[in-house]
């Protein structure tokens, strides 16, 4: 695995779907929808809803998605709340904000190929998804809707592992929860001793938006600002020091907000790469108010 590896970005147009399958706790369904029916869904969750995702909580982001090559994810959700988690939708998004179509082993081993699923659980039960690619790599991430619970189900808990694997050494394995997206969040970072940053930063809406990323140093002066372009429902990976040659040596923190009247929400996280190509999970933090 190499910094240039991780920021490589494909697009796919294929849909296929699969059977449906239920176990103990849990019932699991493809989505079973073409491009255009995905994309409706997607604008009528982001509009109808957008009231309700602002007063109720922010609808969970798998923020990331690494599919092929030398990668393999697995996303993992259980309903640790006292009640039914009434069916919800998940979607698969690329990088550029188009269907993924990813084909997954559910729990129970039934195999499926479509662009998400639907599910529900009971409480207590768990659900996990784990994804095969080919000799490409995908990049991507998902979202769970909401449901007729509203957005944030309570109970709902989720991660996805991300895992390098290379004949030559062990697997690297990194493993990030469920994000909310936020108009402004920060992260640290750390460019000393050969240390490098991959961000991952995902736009949770559906139109054009401008994300500002100020690099602030221990002194919490601003070094530079950079201004990024994320298509909607996109996402973007970038190198830090690339973006931002001042990183290189120091450690600091990164202010990542939005730049749009209409309030952009995103996620942000990230790799944090060492000389010998193995890594460690960065997530964006939120200050209280």
């Amino acid at each position: 695995m190499n910094t240039a590896a991780l920021v490589r970005r494909m697009a796919v147009a294929l849909v296929l779907t699969g059977s449906s399958s239920m176990t103990m706790g849990q019932n699991i369904r493809p989505l079973a929808m073409g491009r255009e029916s995905f994309r409706a869904a997607i604008e009528k969750r982001t509009r109808p809803y957008r009231d309700a995702v602002q007063l109720q909580g922010y609808e969970y982001v798998v923020p990331q998605l690494i599919i092929g090559g030398e990668w393999t994810s697995t996303i993992r959700l259980t309903n640790r709340g006292r009640n039914l988690v009434p069916p919800t939708d998940v979607y698969f998004l690329d990088n550029l904000g188009n269907p993924l179509p990813a084909t997954f082993q559910i729990t129970g081993g039934s195999i499926i190929t479509d662009v998400g699923f639907s599910f529900s659980m009971d409480p207590g039960s768990l659900l996990e998804l784990t994804f095969f690619g080919g000799s490409d790599t995908l990049f991507g991430h998902a979202f769970v809707a909401c449901s007729a619970a509203g957005c944030g189900t309570p109970g709902i808990y989720g991660e996805v592992a991300l895992r390098n694997r290379n004949a030559t050494r062990p697997d690297f394995e990194s493993v990030f929860p469920l994000e909310r997206p936020y108009a402004i969040q920060s992260m640290l970072f750390d460019g000393r001793n050969g240390m490098t940053t991959a961000l991952y930063l995902v736009n949770e809406n559906t139109f054009l938006s401008q994300v500002t990323i100020d690099i602030v140093d221990t002194r919490n002066l601003i070094l530079r600002s950079v201004n990024i372009q994320l298509s909607g429902l996109a996402s973007q990976i970038l190198t830090l020091h690339v973006i931002a040659p001042e990183t290189t040596g120091i450690q600091g923190t990164l202010l990542i907000h939005g730049q749009n009247s209409d309030g952009v929400l995103i996620t942000a996280t990230g790799l944090r790469i060492n000389p010998s190509n193995s890594f460690t999970p960065l997530r964006a933090f939120v200050l209280a108010p």
